[in-house]
């Protein structure tokens, strides 16, 4: 009876992790088309690249992510495309684009005229932000990141310059079950996030009601 008993543990924590799995791999599949451009892409004009940050390892050594968004990024290039990689050093003394950029040139071959650091930025928001001057030149953008991530990224650009955003155009970021254990904590992370946000648009709509009762009792 127990190893019934085990067994049935076992095949219920196999079918929670690969739905687990199968959930994420949905979510980034989705994402990978969200919030792009307006504009068709003719596959002509500059071409820039933003490479969101991540933290390196505690001896500077690229962490998993780093070199999954550089690869992302390696094979979302077009010829002649300008690649940023944007991030400071926010954990650590290491600076995030440098480490990634020296990954990109040393290991996939990203020519070092091709590349291009923003060393300033925080977070993503930051990302964006920080790397418009860079990118105000070009005809196409493309945001870099876990697909997920990107379409956050995407997003904030829409914010910041809806001009620039009807630029974007997608990267070659999702492939199916490519760094799937990179891909399950990543959208867990972008689903906090978008949580978050929509917490802060029901309190400001909350605090927003509460200021116009006060203003018109009539309305409690």
């Amino acid at each position: 009876m127990r190893t019934k008993g085990v067994g049935a543990v076992a095949g219920w924590a196999i079918a929670l992790g690969a739905a687990i799995v199968s959930g994420s791999e949905w979510m980034h599949r989705s994402a990978t088309r969200r919030y792009l451009g307006a504009q068709p892409d003719s596959g002509h004009g500059t071409h820039a690249l933003v490479v969101l940050g991540f933290p390196a390892r505690a001896d500077g050594s690229t962490h998993p992510l780093q070199r999954w968004r550089c690869r992302i990024a390696a094979r979302s290039m077009t010829p002649g495309a300008l690649v940023i990689f944007s991030g400071a050093a926010v954990v650590g003394p290491w600076v995030e684009a440098e480490v990634m950029a020296r990954y990109a040139r040393e290991h996939l071959g990203i020519p070092a005229e091709s590349i291009r650091t923003e060393t300033e930025a925080e977070n993503t928001w930051q990302n964006i932000e920080f790397t418009i001057p860079l990118i105000e030149h070009a005809d196409r953008v493309t945001i870099v990141s876990s697909p997920m991530h990107a379409a956050r990224a995407r997003r904030y650009l829409h914010l910041q310059r809806p001009d620039l955003a009807a630029r974007l155009i997608p990267a070659d970021d999702y492939r199916p079950f490519e760094a799937w254990w990179l891909k399950t904590p990543t959208a867990a992370h972008e689903l906090a996030a978008i949580a978050r946000r929509r917490a802060g648009r029901i309190v400001v709509r909350v605090l927003g009601e509460l200021d116009l009762q006060r203003a018109d009792p009539r309305l409690s």
